[in-house]
C-alpha cells in the first residue's frame, strides 16, 4: 500500500453546503481503513487527509467521489507521500 496526501483548499465561493456529505464520505473511507487520518486547517482555509491505496489511480478515483470535490467550493490536490 501506498500513502496519498489530499490538500483541499477552500475556493472564494465556499459555501460549506457539501461539509455534511464530505463528513460521512471521510467516515466510510475510514471504516473501510483506506482512512488514515483527516481534519480541518485551524485558519479554516481548508484541511486534509490521508488515504491508504494500492496506486495513485485509486486515490484520484476516491477523491473524485468527494462530495466536496466541486471546484466551485474548494480544489483538491493529491500527492504520493513517504511519510515516515
Amino acid at each position: 500500500m501506498n500513502t496519498y496526501l489530499v490538500l483541499i483548499r477552500r475556493t472564494k465561493h465556499f459555501t460549506g453546503r457539501n461539509l455534511p456529505a464530505h463528513r460521512d464520505f471521510l467516515t466510510s473511507l475510514r471504516e473501510s481503513g483506506t482512512l488514515v487520518s483527516a481534519g480541518a486547517f485551524t485558519d479554516q482555509t481548508g484541511g486534509a487527509y490521508i488515504l491508504q491505496c494500492s496506486s495513485y489511480k485509486e486515490a484520484e478515483a476516491i477523491v473524485r467521489r468527494d462530495p466536496m470535490n466541486d471546484p466551485n467550493e474548494a480544489i483538491y490536490e493529491v500527492k504520493e507521500w513517504n511519510a515516515h
